[in-house]
């Protein structure tokens, strides 16, 4: 079935039955399918439907024994109007809720299913003809840049992650997928019609704040991150998991003021593939940028040790004996 197409056989119907038949199905099918009326006989045909009278003639029936198509036969009764009972719709349609469920199931299920395998295909050929990839910060860079004249479709090699739109910051996601990560084979490209069918654009998020989260959970991109080096954020991000808000929150403290990577590592005691993994998120969401080692940073206050404080007291109250002559 084609992705953007559906090809409607009627055959034997008056025009005004034609006619009446044609605007319920248009008012049926969802607004991405495009329908097609064609000639019985024709050999992209999607489904078919024949008044009763014709359904025993040896064309339709050489039709449907050579291809397996959906296809209702058409009578009319006004007492049974709308209803579809053994493959037989019943005119006039006074009531459309048993035509509406036999699209559903016959054809818009269907055709969304087979349009979600092919592009499933699709994205994994480009995957496997894609040249390799730098992700890096012009990567991403890019990625914002492209976003900002159409709206970016994100996939990998387990299909649709989200439809976004740079402009309105904002991410419509495939519901089909719960998981919070990617990995290494991450790719954009512009968005279609037909990859909009596959996100659910009733629920959209913040762009920044799921990307963040995305590649937060992706380890994968802490490895393109250098070991060490002096970044200043931009932004708080705002993480989705309860269990790492403080550890978050601490790296957010130190790097929106500027910080070198080694030395959050050693006086906050974190690991450095936990900044690393900072890092890269907040690289792929652009709210990073690199300082220069002059400028300022972020410096934790000293600590008076005990021995420190001990001097300090002794020192305090022999200036006071001394003063008063104690």
């Amino acid at each position: 079935m084609n992705k953007q197409y559906i090809n409607i056989g009627i055959a034997g119907l008056s025009i005004h039955d034609s006619d009446q038949l044609k605007h319920q199905l248009y008012a049926i099918f969802p607004h991405h399918f495009n329908l097609q009326w064609k000639n019985a006989a024709d050999i992209n045909l999607d489904c078919l439907f024949i008044h009763e009278r014709f359904f025993e003639t040896e064309g339709i029936q050489r039709i449907l024994t050579r291809r397996a198509l959906p296809w209702l036969k058409i009578s009319k009764d006004k007492l049974q109007s709308g209803r579809v009972r053994n493959n037989t719709l019943y005119l006039p349609i006074d009531d459309t809720q048993d035509l509406n469920k036999w699209v559903d199931e016959n054809l818009v299920n269907h055709s969304e299913q087979e349009l979600f395998e092919q592009i499933e295909e699709q994205e994994l050929d480009n995957l496997e003809n894609a040249n390799f990839i730098k992700f890096d910060e012009d990567f991403f860079k890019n990625m914002f840049l492209e976003g900002q004249q159409e709206k970016l479709h994100l996939f990998d090699d387990q299909g649709t992650l989200a439809v976004i739109d740079v402009t309105q910051n904002i991410a419509w996601l495939n519901k089909n997928r719960s998981i919070t990560y990617t990995n290494e084979s991450f790719l954009y490209e512009s968005a279609s019609i037909n990859h909009l069918t596959i996100v659910s654009r009733k629920d959209p998020v913040i762009l920044q704040d799921w990307l963040w989260n995305l590649f937060w959970g992706t380890k994968y991109f802490s490895q393109t991150i250098p070991e060490d080096g002096h970044f200043r954020i931009l932004s708080w991000p705002k993480p989705h998991s309860h269990l790492e808000h403080k550890q978050i929150f601490q790296l957010s403290a130190c790097f929106i003021q500027g910080a070198k990577m080694s030395k959050i590592a050693e006086q906050c005691n974190i690991p450095l593939d936990v900044i690393r993994q900072f890092i890269a998120a907040n690289t792929a969401t652009q709210n990073i940028k690199k300082i220069n080692i002059w400028d300022t940073h972020y410096n934790p206050p000293e600590l008076i040790t005990s021995v420190q404080e001990k001097n300090f007291v002794q020192s305090f109250f022999s200036k006071i004996r001394r003063k008063f002559g104690f």
